[in-house]
């Protein structure tokens, strides 16, 4: 903690400016991000106690949630966005290209790893060297919610992956998935139910 405090200090020149953008974006995008921050300080299990810490460690620690508000701001205004840009640059090697993305996405870690589904619900997660694509199908994957997408997992063509679907490591998903199974394999099959760890409750 002490190092973060001393980074913090150091950057405080441009984590005060994005957070002025975030606290002045339209109240619907504000309460996002918000709610995003708070999700994101329990998935990491930061000890920050006020929220302008938890923003600014995750700031200074975690391109994946620059990456994540940058995407968030496309409809906060251009003017934010860019000073966002600016002063935090996302992940390079993360892409996130889907229209639609539900409350409290998380992303573990964002290294190579494509996004570019059709819809994501909430509360879902996703792991490293990731690939949520196209095939040969004209439409990209609908992601349910609470999906939890694990490392090195592709998940590709016009599916759709039910709620609280577990995507196992390296797994080849081409087909549809129920909502509570979990899928591993190339191709994917069925290996189990996910009783335990559902992130998402009706």
């Amino acid at each position: 903690m002490k190092k973060l405090r001393i980074l913090q200090i150091l950057n405080i020149w441009r984590l005060v400016p994005a957070y002025i953008c975030v606290c002045a974006a339209p109240k619907n995008l504000k309460l996002l991000v918000i709610d995003e921050l708070n999700h994101w300080k329990k998935c990491d299990q930061r000890k920050e106690n006020s929220q302008f810490d938890v923003f600014c460690g995750l700031m200074l620690e975690r391109k994946e949630y620059r990456s994540l508000l940058h995407y968030r701001f496309n409809r906060g205004g251009v003017l934010r966005k860019t000073v966002l840009k600016f002063l935090f640059p996302g992940m390079e090697t993360l892409y996130i290209t889907t229209p639609q993305i539900g409350p409290r996405l998380y992303i573990q870690h964002g290294f190579a790893t494509m996004i570019s589904a059709k819809s994501i619900g909430s509360d879902c997660w996703i792991n490293q060297q990731v690939t949520i694509g196209y095939t040969f199908a004209h439409e990209p994957p609908v992601i349910g919610n609470g999906v939890r997408i694990s490392a090195g997992a592709k998940v590709v063509g016009n599916i759709t992956i039910g709620d609280n679907a577990i995507v196992a490591a390296n797994a080849a998903v081409v087909k549809d998935v129920s909502e509570n199974s979990i899928v591993g394999g190339v191709p994917a099959k069925v290996i189990g139910e996910n009783k335990e760890h559902r992130l998402f409750s009706k």
